[in-house]
């Protein structure tokens, strides 16, 4: 009888085992944005998963929650899936993605995706080495916001005055427009700075263009603004207003012009991270990744409705053209 337990026990034990070892680890995925507008960053970030070694429904398990750019939601997502102890965790789409995880877990692994300095934001220490259990990719944005100012005046180089589109209530925003507007007023632009948070208030910002017109508009980079990029780029074609956006997403859909990382190559080094974290790295392994490579993306058919005449300058600069 002893004999029989012994061994019925060593079979449960083995069956237990086997079960456990069958089991896909899960990648919890939270993006602040909708799948309308950010699906192709998603599949960006499972080929770099699958880079990795890993396939979503093979050998992982990705849930992917939206908050489509509900940010108040960030936080409360973002607690429920480190409840659900994931292997890892990933927030993506907005500065806010990424310390809601923050303040959601200090031991799951977290790789993130946002466009702030992480250092300033408090997500880690040093970019080199971010200690703790967290790492991922930065856009530095309020580097490429000064950027955008410099290349809108070779855009339009006749421009005397400009508008700042600006989400203040992004965590980096007061970064954002303290370099943007460095850059303008080093270049001679008067301004007028654009505070938007809601779509009313988009529309509302740029009907008071109608009364105090500008020549030239720059977008900040922000995921609310992101999000309403179809909204923006109507709004700005509908005053003849040549504009400078902070991803090639807005040109897509008929802005005219960005200048920006490739968004797609970051997600997709996010990816790999997530994966080298289930084969056993630790996130203060990795450092934190910044954009090697920029692109200036010009719609040559906008620029044709809008009746501005490109500079040669920016032609033979551009990456890539539309038309």
């Amino acid at each position: 009888m002893k004999r029989r337990f012994l061994l019925c026990t060593m079979g449960a034990t083995v069956l237990s085992t086997g079960s456990r070892a069958q089991e896909k680890p899960v990648v919890a995925y939270l993006a602040a944005r909708s799948p309308g507008t950010d699906a192709h960053l998603l599949a960006a970030f499972l080929e770099g998963l699958k880079e990795a070694g890993y396939v979503d429904g093979q050998n992982v398990t990705v849930n992917v929650h939206w908050a489509d750019s509900r940010y108040e939601r960030l936080p409360v997502l973002a607690k429920e899936l480190a409840e659900s102890r994931p292997a890892v965790l990933v927030a993506v789409g907005a500065n806010q993605a990424g310390l809601a995880a923050k303040a959601a877990t200090q031991s799951i692994p977290v790789v993130f995706g946002i466009g702030a300095d992480p250092v300033d934001l408090g997500l880690v220490r040093d970019l080199a080495r971010p200690e703790a259990n967290l790492t991922g990719t930065t856009l530095l944005t309020q580097l490429l916001d000064a950027k955008r100012v410099e290349l809108l005046r070779e855009m339009v180089p006749g421009a005397k005055s400009i508008a700042i589109l600006i989400n203040p209530t992004n965590p980096g925003a007061a970064e954002q427009l303290k370099a943007a507007q460095a850059a303008a007023d080093a270049l001679g632009f008067s301004q007028t700075v654009l505070r938007t948070t809601t779509e009313a208030e988009i529309d509302r910002a740029f009907a008071a263009l109608d009364s105090a017109p500008v020549d030239a508009l720059v977008v900040a980079v922000d995921s609310f603004l992101i999000g309403q990029r179809a909204r923006i780029v109507a709004a700005a074609a509908a005053r003849k207003l040549p504009a400078m956006y902070p991803s090639r997403e807005f040109v897509d859909v008929g802005g005219l012009a960005s200048y920006a990382p490739r968004w797609v190559d970051m997600y997709r080094i996010i990816g790999t991270y997530a994966g080298r974290i289930l084969k056993g790295a630790r996130p203060s392994d990795l450092p934190v990744q910044r954009p090697t490579t920029f692109e200036l993306v010009v719609n040559l058919r906008t620029a044709r409705t809008l009746g501005v005449t490109l500079p040669p300058i920016i032609l033979n600069r551009a990456d890539e053209t539309i038309d």
